[in-house]
């Protein structure tokens, strides 16, 4: 039996001897037995009622969300495909199924792996953002096909990207209308610029731009259009995420570093990931060992940006969070892995647990294979 597993059993039966004897509480021993399991005192009551009832939750992990999925317009929109080798393309959004486990996505010879996939909606022009703080603008047609990768037309025909400059981060065009553009790094840093101040009016330049500085060994990890009254969440690789106003970024020129976001655990640690938290409702987070969950988002309360913020997930030994995303439990999650396997699943499948809890295991992954990373998508079917 499992560790959570003994606990639940542990306290059903501490529930029948009060029951019987007219004992009150629950003894100090179990009490600290429950919260290692389930992160609280409360969740390990809670699945010790339904363990009682006869329901079938185990393992400290809730049973999935029932929800109807729904398959809209969204699911026709493209997706964005990074390779190892700092290619992207465009893949018909219905060619990444949802399936029951990680699927290999075949790449061809020299294009590498798929490290990342991405969703940003239908537009008629996008800016893109490289892991060098450029920007360029260009129709999405433009963007090379994934079921024609093998003609040899890649990315770098069309932008005039730099040796080692990348395509990082999509914006459409139309988010930039009475917005900021707030990029994050992995150091903890950031910024707001207007977003006139990258779409002055004067159609898209291939050519490229600068965005943003970033400090010497610093990479973004996002680049987001937000209003003037979102507010940003920050996630860290220990675990910890920070939720404050975007108001309290004031505006920069493009050509500024930023400012301190966030508050680090050290030299091992930095943001994975951020984004808008305006009309959020849950978030999901994954590890590089494969355990994740969901978390209702109104348990993080807004704070001064440059904190240490509140904790997201508890991590075993030598585990790290590689992933944090906005979650709708109607729509699907891609979790990306770092053999080039790819599983797009329904977000309920991922237990809804507190901020303290472990999480839940995901997956099974293959030797030597870590989970690189997770994505919002739109409902699969």
């Amino acid at each position: 039996m499992s560790e959570s597993g003994a606990v639940i059993q542990a306290l059903v039966s501490a529930a029948k001897e009060v029951e019987d004897a007219g004992q009150e509480g629950i003894s100090e021993a179990l009490r600290g037995q429950a919260e290692e399991a389930f992160g609280s005192v409360e969740s390990a009551l809670w699945a010790a009622l339904v363990e009682a009832t006869g329901g079938r939750r185990r393992g400290g992990r809730s049973e999935p969300t029932r929800v109807e999925r729904v398959v809209g317009e969204a699911y026709e929109h493209p997706l964005y495909v990074e390779t190892g080798e700092g290619m992207l393309y465009a893949m018909h959004g219905p060619d990444l199924e949802v399936g029951e486990e990680p699927e290999l996505i075949e790449s061809p010879e020299g294009i590498g792996e798929v490290v990342n996939v991405s969703w940003v909606g239908e537009g008629d022009s996008l800016y893109l953002f490289s892991n060098e703080g450029r920007f360029y603008g260009v129709d999405p047609r433009m963007v090379p096909l994934w079921d024609r990768r093998g003609e040899g037309r890649t990315i770098r025909d069309v932008l005039q990207l730099s040796g080692e400059e990348r395509v990082r981060f999509l914006v459409p065009r139309r988010q930039l209308v009475n917005g900021r553009v707030v990029h994050v790094t992995a150091q903890g840093k950031g910024k707001a610029s207007d977003g006139g101040e990258f779409d002055k009016g004067d159609g898209l330049d291939r050519s490229g731009r600068e965005g943003f500085l970033l400090n010497e060994g610093d990479e973004a990890v996002a680049v987001m259009a937000v209003g003037r009254q979102a507010t940003i969440f920050c996630a860290s690789a220990q675990g910890q995420g920070i939720h404050f106003e975007a108001g309290e970024l004031r505006s920069m020129g493009r050509k500024a570093v930023g400012v301190n976001l966030m508050k680090l655990g050290g030299a091992d640690d930095a943001i994975v990931n951020a984004f808008e938290g305006t009309r959020v409702k849950q978030l999901a987070v994954i590890t590089a060992q494969g355990l994740g969950k969901r978390v209702e988002f109104g348990e993080f309360r807004t704070q001064g940006r440059g904190g240490a913020g509140m904790q997201v997930l508890r991590l075993n030994a030598g585990d790290q969070v590689v992933g944090v995303v906005p979650c709708n439990p109607a729509e699907d999650l891609g979790v990306i892995l770092s053999s080039g396997r790819v599983w797009r699943m329904p977000a309920a499948e991922l237990a809804l647990m507190g901020r303290s809890a472990k999480g839940g295991r995901v997956l099974e992954l293959e030797a030597g294979e870590e989970v690189r990373g997770l994505v919002a998508l739109p409902c699969g079917g």
